[in-house]
């Protein structure tokens, strides 16, 4: 990677932002409805995005920051819906991979979620910077069982039934989480060459158990604080 320019982060919402953004000068870059921070942590040039929810916007951001900032890695933040036990939170699953669950071009393609032109289902994530984010996280955390590998399930939707959970992960069974970005960012990334990873906080089960107050306190709190903390040990390498 070229130490020249950026890592990007990005954040589809302020809160899971807000920890890191306070380490960072506001950006005096012109972006469609995007709030950007950017400067220099731990002697590397930084950009943060906060994209807003669903793979558009995430989509829209990630090109955005591409295109404007021209980042060595592209690495997506933020909650999700663990596949754990009822009410779980506190995970941190890193991305070896992404696939949009709700993406499905059959009979054009052989399988659902396979990306038409691109022949593959899941999108892997870039070796140097998972395994670099991986050791950062399990640096952060006390507890090195908390610190999951696996594919993150992406789809416009907040997963929030064990029948829809479990049906999603009989159709993909290497799943670790759900959320609503990843794969957006990890097909922009591929398309434009970047390298990308994603880490992830379960905030809760995915299941009827989820409880929104709960989850953007949880959010504001402990998982910013945690985004915050991975991602200054991954630039301090």
């Amino acid at each position: 990677m070229n130490r020249n320019r950026p890592i990007a982060v990005l954040a589809a919402l302020d809160i899971e932002a807000a920890t890191l953004a306070g380490n960072l000068p506001r950006s005096d870059a012109t972006s469609p409805n995007l709030s950007i921070w950017e400067g220099v942590l731990e002697s590397e040039p930084v950009v943060l995005a906060v994209t807003g929810m669903g793979k558009v916007a995430a989509a829209m951001a990630a090109q955005f920051v591409c295109d404007a900032h021209r980042p060595q890695a592209l690495i997506s933040v933020g909650l999700a819906g663990g596949i754990g036990e009822p009410g779980e939170r506190g995970r941190l699953i890193v991305a070896t991979g992404a696939v949009q669950h709700d993406f499905d071009a059959r009979p054009l393609t052989n399988e659902k979620g396979e990306l038409p032109g691109l022949g593959v289902t899941t999108l892997p994530s870039d070796r140097v910077v998972t395994e670099r984010l991986r050791i950062a996280a399990l640096k952060v955390v006390e507890r090195a069982q908390i610190v999951v590998s696996g594919v993150v399930l992406t789809g416009d939707q907040i997963v929030t039934s064990r029948d829809v959970r479990d049906r999603l992960l009989k159709d993909f069974p290497d799943g670790a989480c759900f959320d609503m970005e990843t794969a957006a960012v990890a097909q922009v990334a591929h398309q434009n060459q970047v390298p990308w990873s994603a880490l992830r906080i379960t905030s809760d089960s995915a299941d009827e158990n989820f409880n929104l107050h709960e989850v953007l306190g949880f959010g504001a709190g402990s998982a910013a604080e945690l985004f915050d903390r991975v991602i200054v040990r991954f630039l301090r390498g």
